[in-house]
């Protein structure tokens, strides 16, 4: 029996029990205890969650009227870039509202005004105490991240975690080293209907929570590298969206992105595990080439990871003018400010496809004419 709609409410428990399953089936101490702190965590997650979501239904009733008008979404293979233009676009203040990383965990509108009514206190009365223990925390969780995707409580970051605390996001599989076992959350576009619907239903209600609070007259601007897998239910829920697509090359994309996600356990190579990230990372390839023919030209843009690094303040001019958005002085002065920090950006890791079980040939073999459309060379 349901008590709550979708749109309040929605969790794919059978992941979870999977999850759980693989766990003690394949019995070792050190994943134990991370399931029994993941599903302690998760759990009192979704309790804190549905007290704001239950705070929204009584004081924010009108969060129910928003209208997600032309959102935009960054989409790319992980370790693409997207995290770097959408913080360049953030900084457009005057057009977009977006998630920090603080407001992902809650996406409501009673969170947000919670969230303003503390930093409004941090800085009239507190004298920024808050904010400078955030920061400290921030240097100590998320610190040796800085090299491979800068993270902290008020850093623009993706949507994800909404995706997460109803199972429906690979993230949840980050600590147990069994991705090879568990597949019904990796393409939700692959998943039964119903399950779609109920998936969009609850990832709009809580893009319009947050829109209501965060900014109502604003466009959403959101980046998620696992969207891929979620194309075209995402342009089924909002037809006028606009889609900026980052190509890198999979020689370097794929086992950065199997680095990244297999990164808590020391997984030999060829451990099947990696091998299933990289092989996601290879399909992610082959699923946006086939959606990206079936969105409209004036709502797609294609761009390359390589030139966003080269010309930043270029690429983001560029997407401005397909879109015809007019940039304001303040948006221009902050983004130059911005171009001129990134000069110094430099990739901190190089990263070996043979470690994921893969050749230069086979990936090829697999992605050759993606790599030809976007003048990728093959190198061997």
């Amino acid at each position: 029996m349901k008590y709550f709609s979708d749109s309040f409410y929605y969790v794919r428990y059978s992941i979870l029990r999977k999850i759980i399953c693989e766990t003690y089936r394949q019995f070792n101490w050190r994943v134990w205890l991370f399931s029994v702190l993941f599903i302690f965590l998760w759990f009192l997650h979704q309790f804190v969650s549905l007290f704001f979501r239950l705070m929204d239904e009584i004081f924010h009733r009108n969060h129910l009227k928003i209208k997600i008008k032309q959102p935009v979404f960054i989409i790319a293979n992980p370790r693409s870039g997207t995290t770097f233009l959408h913080r360049l676009m953030a900084l457009d203040e005057e057009r977009f509202t977006y998630t920090k990383y603080a407001h992902t965990f809650f996406m409501t509108s009673s969170f947000v005004q919670f969230y303003y009514i503390f930093r409004c206190i941090d800085r009239r009365i507190l004298r920024g105490i808050i904010s400078k223990t955030l920061n400290a925390l921030d240097d100590k969780f998320w610190g040796g991240w800085d090299d491979v995707h800068a993270m902290g409580f008020n850093k623009a970051e993706e949507d994800e975690l909404v995706f997460a605390q109803m199972m429906m996001s690979v993230g949840v599989m980050i600590p147990f080293p069994y991705f090879d076992k568990i597949h019904d959350n990796k393409f939700l576009d692959k998943e039964p209907e119903a399950v779609r619907k109920s998936v969009m239903d609850f990832y709009e209600s809580c893009v319009k929570r947050f829109v209501f609070r965060a900014g109502k007259d604003k466009t959403y601007l959101a980046k998620n590298v696992m969207t891929t897998g979620r194309f075209k239910s995402l342009m089924e829920r909002f037809p006028d969206a606009k889609i900026i697509y980052i190509a890198r090359h999979p020689y370097d994309s794929v086992p950065s992105f199997a680095s990244m996600f297999t990164a808590m356990y020391k997984l030999p190579d060829m451990h099947p595990a990696k091998r299933a990230w990289a092989q996601l990372g290879i399909d992610f390839y082959k699923y946006s080439k086939e959606m990206r023919k079936s969105i409209p030209e004036n709502q797609f843009l294609e761009l390359k990871y390589d030139d966003l690094l080269a010309d930043p303040q270029g690429v983001v001019k560029k997407i401005y003018s397909h879109f015809n958005w007019r940039p304001s002085e303040k948006f221009i002065e902050r983004l130059s400010h911005e171009h001129a920090r990134s000069k110094n950006y430099k990739r901190a890791h190089e990263y070996s496809l043979e470690q994921y079980g893969f050749t230069k040939q086979e990936i090829y073999s697999e992605l050759g004419d993606i790599m030809d459309e976007f003048v990728f060379d093959k190198e061997f």
